[in-house]
Formats: structure tokens, C-alpha cells, sequence
């Protein structure tokens, strides 16, 4: 993981997060003009499962699992943010499931405004060279270079 010694010209940071992992990376536009994405670090849930769960709704939902993804989207949020400042970064795109947006947007008290991007689809089995070929990757490079 961390950045190889590819040139880049323009670069785009963006998160990829599920109810059980968060990944880091960095997609760059190198000199000859190819997506290279490097994934700079990942934050894994290590909550414990509940062994009792009540139900709480009609969705399937239980107060558990809600709380527990609560508090992941908290720890998320202060990962990033660590992150964030570690690497200079000035703009992340949060790409997730609407569910897990949700959890974000609540646990970041603002703090991710303009950084949340609804993602269709699941991207976060990826490896880094699929990553660098799929559109909406590609498409935030290209909005950072047009900046």
C-alpha cells in the first residue's frame, strides 16, 4: 500500500465504504495520460457482532445492528479525518451504499459536507487496476483536472 513511484500530473483522493470496511486511495492521471489508482490504507469494523439482537422494525433492522453501525460510522469519520490531515488532502469523495451515507452524514456532524457521492454498486471488492478502469473513478480525475 502507499504511493508508487508512478509520475502523477492530477489527482483525485477518494474513500470506498461498506457497513464493514473503509479504503483509502488515490487515483492519478500520469504523464502518459493512464489512471493509476494506489490505496494509501483501510479501517476494518472490529465491533463484535450482538449475540442478542431485538428487533426494532419492519425493515429487519435491530437496535444492535443500528448501534453498532453508529458507532463504526463514527470511527470512520475521525479515520478519515486523521487521514485528511496526514496527506493534505482538500477534497475526498465518499463513495457508499445510501444506507451507509446516511450513517456517515449523522456521525459527521456536518464535518463530510460536500464530500458524500452515492455510490451504484459495490466497488469496494475492487483491486486498485479495476479501480483505475471503472467510469466513476475515472470521472472524478477528470473533474479535478478540469478545476
Amino acid at each position: 500500500m502507499g504511493k508508487t513511484n508512478v509520475e502523477v500530473r492530477d489527482h483525485a483522493w477518494f474513500a470506498l465504504v461498506d457497513a464493514e470496511h473503509c479504503r483509502l486511495l488515490c487515483c492519478c492521471l500520469t504523464r502518459q495520460g493512464t489512471q493509476h489508482v494506489d490505496e494509501y490504507g483501510r479501517f476494518e469494523n472490529t465491533l463484535p457482532e450482538a449475540e442478542h439482537a431485538r428487533p426494532m422494525g419492519q425493515d429487519g433492522m435491530t437496535h444492535d445492528i443500528e448501534e453498532e453501525e453508529r458507532r463504526f460510522g463514527a470511527q470512520i469519520v475521525d479515520w478519515l479525518g486523521r487521514q485528511a490531515r496526514k496527506h493534505k488532502i482538500d477534497r475526498l469523495v465518499i463513495f457508499a451504499p445510501p444506507r451507509m451515507l446516511g450513517v456517515l452524514r449523522k456521525a459527521s456532524s456536518g464535518l463530510l459536507a460536500g464530500h458524500l457521492k452515492e455510490l451504484e454498486g459495490n466497488l469496494m471488492r475492487l483491486d486498485a487496476g479495476q479501480l483505475a478502469q471503472h467510469p466513476m473513478v475515472r470521472q472524478l480525475v477528470a473533474t479535478t483536472h478540469s478545476r
